[in-house]
């Protein structure tokens, strides 16, 4: 595909504000970029935080096409001293470009401690300067973050916002009553959802449903996973495989059940292999342990998607559960 071109022939620029990156269970957000870039788009990445998670288990793209050397942190140090210190810079850049965003941003009567802790300067002073044809807002919450730099630095770029899950079902529920995206329901030219579900469920809290785009989980290129025939010889064992973030949505407790119920029926050797982590990780080896599944669950820890998709090719069957979590959380 030729690039895609602007009216003034440049390549058209396009920023990314996300929460984390680069995530181990989010390779579908590295590929949006990189394909972005392939057919021509200028990408520049705002994260409020990296995952902390060592980099060899993220996916090749991020190295190859050197998304660091793209992305920018907009979040503030928690240690006070490197908060000041790195701080000092930015304002003395404001200064000289930028006065009134300066002033704005220490507007401590309209925004209180998030000018006064030093996090309006973080998060801003980066935007400033910058021109974007399109800004692109992965998730609810992240956005409406964004429109308090928005007002901060004077952005005027037509925004598009994708909901994932969280953001538009526990955050619901945690905010029974209120109109959390009143101001985000005008000021997004566009929604994203991932189902005909994610939908209707925002349709019913007053968005616009002629702005509501259904695109599920985009950045996941099918010719990544080659199809190989399933057979199963004499005697082999059988092999399953599971993949997510360990969470309760995801529903691998569920998992653990169903193998337990599988033992018991069946005297045919499976192993299933667990690839992931995540907050559940130690609920989860203690369960498989009091369900007595030592022997045919095995936790292989984080793997980056290239590893996993080789891995694939040795499995006979994928597990994915998912499920309304607890607190409202879905996918």
């Amino acid at each position: 595909m030729p690039p895609v071109m602007t009216m003034a022939n440049k390549p058209s620029k396009i920023a990314f504000v996300v929460g984390v990156f680069p995530a181990v269970s989010e390779t579908w957000m590295i590929n949006q970029i990189t394909g972005l870039l392939d057919r021509g788009f200028d990408i520049d990445i705002y994260a409020f935080t990296s995952q902390g998670i060592d980099k060899k288990y993220i996916s090749e793209k991020y190295r190859n096409y050197n998304l660091l050397g793209r992305t920018k942190y907009i979040g503030m140090p928690e240690n006070r001293f490197e908060r000041a210190i790195k701080a000092l810079p930015k304002i003395g850049r404001l200064l000289f470009i930028s006065p009134n965003t300066l002033t704005r941003i220490f507007d401590v009567n309209r925004y209180g401690k998030d000018s006064l802790s030093l996090k309006l300067l973080f998060w801003s002073e980066p935007f400033v300067g910058k021109k974007y044809d399109l800004i692109h807002l992965h998730d609810g919450s992240i956005a409406n973050k964004f429109l308090i730099i928005k007002d901060v630095v004077g952005i005027n770029t037509k925004l598009i916002t994708s909901f994932y899950g969280q953001d538009v079902s526990k955050r619901f529920l945690d905010h029974p009553g209120e109109d959390i995206y009143m101001r985000l329901k005008k000021e997004s030219s566009i929604f994203i959802a991932m189902s005909d579900f994610m939908k209707n469920r925002i349709v019913t809290k007053g968005f616009d449903e002629n702005k509501i785009k259904v695109l599920p989980i985009f950045g996941i290129d099918v010719n990544d996973y080659p199809f190989t025939e399933r057979t199963l010889k004499p005697g082999e064992i059988v092999q399953m495989a599971a993949v997510g973030r360990f969470v309760e949505k995801k529903g691998f407790d569920d998992i653990l059940r169903a193998l337990a119920i599988v033992k018991n029926r069946t005297d045919k050797k499976f192993m299933c292999n667990i690839i992931g982590g995540g907050p559940l990780e130690p609920k989860l080896r203690t369960m498989t342990k009091e369900l007595g599944l030592d022997d045919v669950v095995s936790y292989k820890g984080y793997m980056k998607i290239e590893d996993i998709i080789n891995y694939f090719l040795r499995i006979h069957f994928y597990l994915q559960p998912s499920k309304t979590a607890s607190d409202g959380d879905m996918e």
